[in-house]
Parts: structure tokens; sequence; C-alpha cells
């Protein structure tokens, strides 16, 4: 073998070590998940004003989403400031952080989610003042014959004695890395009729049985993915 030859081989030689090494260092790592479907961006974002949570017995307060994301998932926010009306600015902290710890999955397909979320999400996992009239262990919205209803392809709108609901899906996706598709679902009860209640409350919504739904609050769903 020639001088020239000996050279040129030995620069291939170290064209292949130098891919390897880039090989090695990163360059077959695997992809970036596939974020959540998002159907609502405007409502899956940090709010730009937040009112402050303060917990008057420690003193802690929290000023940002960061700060009371961090909270919720280390079990630090008791549960009597989640219920305090300010905490409802706060639902598109929420909903951000679960899309964001999220990946895509459409195995809950949102196509007509508004009528399922009407006549098959169990109302007996989601916290609300409907629990009052309904004694039985498991119930819907469709159980409320009297009520005004309207549904569009991604919410349900109910109106009932003085209170309007409301079940919106914003994204699609697995939020729990529970393995199968899920809903990340807005929940709004209000009084109508001049009272002070109003509540907004993120929801992760996932398939039971052959077609039922269940509900998971979003601050639970949070605490559950630090653990």
């Amino acid at each position: 073998m020639t001088m020239t030859m000996q050279v040129r081989s030995m620069g291939r030689l170290a064209a292949v070590a130098v891919l390897l090494a880039a090989l090695s260092a990163g360059g077959c790592a695997a992809p970036a998940a596939t974020p959540p479907r998002v159907l609502a961006p405007e409502l899956v974002a940090t709010p730009a004003h937040l009112p402050a949570i303060v917990d008057a017995k420690s003193g802690v307060s929290w000023h940002t989403c960061a700060d009371l994301i961090q909270a919720l998932r280390a079990d630090r926010v008791p549960e009597e400031l989640t219920e305090l009306p300010q905490f409802n600015s706060w639902a598109g902290c929420q909903s951000a952080a679960l899309v964001a710890q999220g990946t895509a999955n459409d195995g809950l397909d949102a196509h007509a989610a508004g009528d399922r979320l009407y006549r098959h999400l169990d109302l007996a996992t989601v916290e609300s003042s409907l629990a009052q009239d309904r004694p039985a262990d498991h119930y819907v919205l469709a159980d409320f014959k009297s009520a005004k209803v309207e549904t569009t392809p991604t919410s349900v709108t109910l109106h009932d004695k003085g209170f309007v609901y409301e079940l919106r899906v914003l994204a699609v996706g697995d939020f729990r890395h529970a393995g199968h598709g899920e809903w990340l679902v807005r929940f709004i009860e209000r009084s109508v009729t001049g009272g002070s209640y109003d509540r907004t409350a993120i929801l992760v919504v996932d398939p039971v049985g052959d077609a039922g739904l269940a509900a998971t609050d979003a601050v639970e769903a949070l605490r559950a993915k630090a653990r």
C-alpha cells in the first residue's frame, strides 16, 4: 500500500470514528414524544394575571404557575385553598401542566365528545353541587330529565334550577402515562340567579368498561404524576 493510500484509509477510519462517537453521544436518541392534541389552546395556557393563593396558617403564598404546580405535585397546598374562588383563575395553569406532561394518544376519540359526556360520564366521580339531587351511587347528566341541555362536538352545557354546568374537552392524549387515551376537560358550575357560587375544575376523563367515562380531578392527577 502506498503512502497516499494509507493516508486516505486513515482518513476514512477517522471519519467513521467521528460518526460513531456522534451516534453514541445522542445521534441515536429516541425522538421526542408527540404532545397531546389540543382542541382549545386559549384555555390551555398560562394566564396573564393571577390572584395570589395564600395559606393563612403557614404564611406561604403562590404567585406563579410554576410555583403552584410544584406545590400541588408535592401535596403542599391544603385542600381548602383549592376551593377558594380565586383558585378558578389558576385552571389554565393546571391544564397547561397536564398537557406538558402528557403524550399523544387518540385512543379515546373526541368525536361527539359532548354527547358522550352527557350520556356516559359518571358524575359520582366529579365533585359538584349536582350530587345533592342524586342519591344514587352512579348518575349522568342525562338523568336530569327536566334540565335544558346544549351539546356541541366537544362540550355539553346543562341548565338546571338556577345553575349552569358546562363540560368542555380541551385536549386529547395520555396525561398520566396510563397507556390509553384520555380527555382533558374543563368543568364549570355557577349560579345564574344572582348567587355567588362559581367553580372551575380541570378533570382528566378516562374510559371505563364498554362505554362509561370516569373523571379524576387535575390536582390529584398532578399529585399522581409526582409519585
